[in-house]
């Protein structure tokens, strides 16, 4: 008996994470209702796959851990991930024969993900709690089924006394090992958002930006089109920090990070460079690039910012190159779009300009 509980532990925990990487994101009640469905389904797979690694319990009868998967899913997919998961798991108990003891396992598989999903929704409480009770449910009903089929008072007894302490131990460890697994996947998650996402803005970093870059120009080289690089920094932004102090500059850039998400389309790239510096990588040409940054421009500045209760206005300068039209490589791209927002500043601020060869005697 100790090694088939062994072996339904280890398929279990090899089972969940397995399951986790199938996934890109962890499943959670703000989930799509199709990933939880499909959450629930996996587990319901897992489910079935513990039923051919009974535990034997003694005197004949055999019990497995199938509702220990339910329990989990059930605690953060919800109703969704618990029918889906309830459905399949009775569905399984067909490949085992007996007709009669199968249409019972069924019923009641489907009455464990009623319940389970219930409590779920109900008992909003720590991971171990939740699914202790979960599991509880789940064992007063599997209880029933088994007193069913065992006629035996004192067998029934002696199954009950060894299958409870098994499953709660089963699903005590099942669970803190699938929030050891949730815990280290998000901050995996984290990380990797920390290192090509700047935190202030949540716009791609400076590194990002290279890296995108370089792999935007490959791709336009490849494909024979167009890319153009937008660079365009907050006009006057020491005024700001000097009005509002860096708290109050920090809100206006927070607030600008979500209002340029908001305009650039899915085809393109915003990132912050450092400082009030942005750019925008758009896989189009000038004339198009142009129109995309004067609507930017214009948005901004018409834009109301409220700091320390307080209204206030900004506006840009953007400076625009286009590769391969005006330059041939990244460090060319950069370098004329840096020249052309100086550019700009030198107009007078509040204004688009394209690189031309003229403006780098200038410079």
């Amino acid at each position: 008996m100790i090694k088939q509980f062994i072996a339904n532990s280890g398929i279990l925990i090899a089972g969940f994470y397995l399951i986790s990487k199938f996934f890109p994101s962890t499943i959670h009640k703000q989930s799509s209702v199709y990933m939880r469905l499909l959450a629930g389904a996996c587990c319901g797979l897992l489910s079935i796959v513990l039923m051919f690694f009974s535990i034997p319990l003694g005197h004949g009868v055999i019990a497995d851990l199938r509702h220990v998967p339910l329990v989990v899913i059930s605690y953060y997919g919800g109703m969704p991930s618990a029918l889906a998961a309830g459905i399949i798991m009775g569905a399984g108990r067909f490949l085992f024969g007996n007709m009669s003891a199968s249409i019972v396992s069924f019923f009641i598989s489907v009455a464990i993900a009623i319940g389970c999903g219930f409590i779920s929704r109900w008992m909003k409480r720590h991971i171990i709690t939740t699914t202790f009770w979960m599991n509880t449910y789940s064992m007063a009903l599997i209880s029933f089924a088994l007193f069913v089929n065992i006629p035996d008072h004192d067998i029934y007894t002696q199954t009950l006394f060894t299958f409870w302490p098994i499953s709660i131990i089963a699903t005590y460890v099942t669970s803190n090992i699938c929030k050891d697994i949730r815990q280290s996947k998000e901050m995996l998650q984290h990380y990797k958002a920390w290192a090509t996402t700047d935190f202030l803005t949540g716009l791609y970093n400076v590194r990002q930006f290279h890296t995108l870059l370089r792999e935007n120009i490959a791709k336009a080289n490849e494909q024979q089109s167009c890319l153009a690089l937008i660079l365009f920094d907050i006009d006057r932004f020491k005024y700001i920090n000097d009005s509002y102090g860096h708290d109050g500059g920090d809100v206006i850039l927070r607030h600008l990070g979500e209002l340029i998400r908001s305009l650039v389309p899915k085809n393109g790239f915003a990132f912050r460079n450092g400082g009030e510096e942005f750019s925008i990588l758009l896989p189009t040409c000038e004339r198009e690039a142009m129109t995309f940054a004067e609507h930017i421009r214009t948005t901004i500045e018409q834009h109301s910012f409220f700091v320390q209760q307080q209204t206030v206005h900004i506006t840009i300068s953007i400076g625009i190159s286009v590769f391969p039209m005006l330059a041939t490589n990244e460090s060319e791209l950069f370098k004329q779009a840096d020249i052309a927002l100086y550019e700009a500043k030198q107009q007078g601020r509040n204004r688009t300009v394209v690189y031309k060869k003229e403006y780098l005697h200038e410079t």
